[in-house]
């Protein structure tokens, strides 16, 4: 899921919502932790149902049709391009701070640009910039930002590259990133080389351990977090991480053999009160 949502008891006392399917009634929910904190996300019911019901027999394009019919969604296209809104979702929901700008317009082709502090916490003030005037919606200081899973669906996005602003940096870019730059940690997060040197050296480590199978291990266990640190925090506690392993040993230098059971029962398989015996013959 893209993030978590609050559910609030009027829910299940609304008589609206109580004259849909019991599915429908979940799939509203479920439209609400795929959707951006501007409470939209692209109209695509096959991989809708992927996200929120992969293992039932549930029609997600029908149950989009009565939720529309409903009055709780509204459906649109904007540049040929398919996408939902959830109406009244910024009335009973409350995005964290740092969660990111939509990249999909609403009704009227605006977007939302909101002001962020140096910590990508946002201010309060916004402004709406229409999406065919090619202008970013983020921060500048959020530019370096590697890309997150902020909504599920937004890898395969049908808005134009040009308007997805989520987007990494040049990889081939010579220009080191800045490291105070907040940035959700992702599976294809890679740490900047100079602030990697620079920590390595500091912590008494030489860059060669940092490959790719230990990278990944770090990678794999923060990117399932959700959490939000600068470009410096991440590598430092990359480093922290790699630090630690090798005050250990090893991956498996933890791992010790199961201690020898003491017990008082006879050993039938021990021959030892033969020793000594003669056989008469």
């Amino acid at each position: 899921m893209a993030r978590s949502r609050n559910i609030k008891p009027g829910l299940f006392t609304n008589e609206l919502i109580a004259e849909l399917p019991a599915f429908d009634r979940l799939l509203f929910i479920g439209l609400w932790c795929l959707a951006d904190r501007e409470g939209r996300l692209e109209d695509r019911p096959k991989r809708i149902k992927m996200e929120l019901f992969p293992c039932d027999d549930y029609a997600v394009a029908d149950g989009l049709s009565h939720l529309a019919g409903a009055g709780f969604i509204s459906r649109y296209q904007i540049n040929g391009s398919p996408i939902i809104e959830i109406d009244n979702f910024q009335k009973h929901q409350s995005p964290h701070g740092t969660e990111k700008d939509s990249v999909l317009p609403g009704k009227d082709g605006m977007l939302t640009v909101n002001e962020r502090k140096a910590n990508g916490v946002v201010t309060g003030k916004k402004r709406m910039v229409h999406v065919s005037s090619g202008e970013p919606n983020v921060n500048p200081t959020l530019a370096n930002v590697n890309p997150p899973s902020n909504n599920a669906l937004i890898p395969d996005s049908l808005i134009p590259i040009e308007h997805n602003t989520l987007r990494a940096s040049d990889e081939n870019s010579s220009e080191s990133v800045d490291p105070k730059s907040p940035c959700e940690m992702t599976l294809e997060w890679q740490p900047d080389a100079r602030l990697l040197a620079a920590f390595a050296k500091r912590m008494g480590l030489a860059v060669s351990l940092f490959n790719h199978e230990a990278i990944g291990a770090f990678v794999c266990h923060y990117s399932a977090s959700g959490r939000f640190e600068t470009q410096q925090a991440w590598v430092s506690l990359l480093v922290k991480w790699i630090k630690r392993d090798t005050a250990t040993g090893a991956a498996g230098a933890s791992i010790h053999p199961f201690p020898v059971r003491k017990t008082t029962e006879p050993d039938f398989d021990d021959t030892s009160w033969a020793d000594g015996l003669v056989v008469k013959t």
